[in-house]
């Protein structure tokens, strides 16, 4: 088969657009999870072993910051590992009230308490939930997919470019 064709880069720029598109419909399944939630009261532990543990609030305060943070349950004075905050607000209703996702931990373990206090260190009324989701790992799962198809289509087009340089090459040596 002879990649000469400028043909074939088409189809270089079609595998990187499948493969993204497929990406990311796989990616954003991850977050069905999250939208279908039970939330449980953060006053409890999370039993959360492997699985992703998802934040909620049902006051979102975008003019504030809330850290929220995660350690074990049974060590009260233990260090507080930190929850980065969630990509998305996405909002689940249950039994009247809104809960907005607020912070998002990819793996999380079992016995965990959950803390969340605004940085500026003033009052706060929110009430806070969690949630353990799984299929979190579909997110990467679709970043690998689109990744793959973009070096694939990478390579496909620098092959074609190498073998129309090398025919053009050939072709100018044979005419002198």
């Amino acid at each position: 088969m002879r990649l000469t064709s400028p043909l074939w880069y088409l189809l270089a720029v079609a595998v990187a657009l499948g493969g993204s598109m497929a990406g990311t419909a796989i990616a954003a399944s991850a977050w069905d999870g999250v939208r279908d939630a039970t939330v449980t009261p953060a006053s409890q532990p999370a039993d959360a072993d492997g699985r992703t543990l998802a934040i909620f609030t049902d006051q979102p305060q975008d003019d504030r910051e809330i850290d929220c943070t995660t350690r074990p349950a049974d060590q009260p004075e233990a260090e507080g590992t930190t929850i980065r905050q969630a990509a998305l607000d996405i909002v689940v209703e249950q039994r009247g009230t809104d809960w907005h996702l607020l912070a998002l931990q990819p793996s999380g373990s079992d016995g965990t308490a959950i803390s969340c206090v605004p940085a500026d260190g003033g009052a706060d009324s929110a009430l806070y939930g969690f949630a353990v989701v799984d299929g979190f790992e579909n997110a990467s799962r679709g970043s690998t997919i689109g990744t793959v198809a973009l070096v694939a289509a990478v390579l496909l087009a620098g092959t074609v470019f190498w073998a129309r340089r090398r025919e053009r090459r050939l072709r100018a040596e044979g005419d002198t």
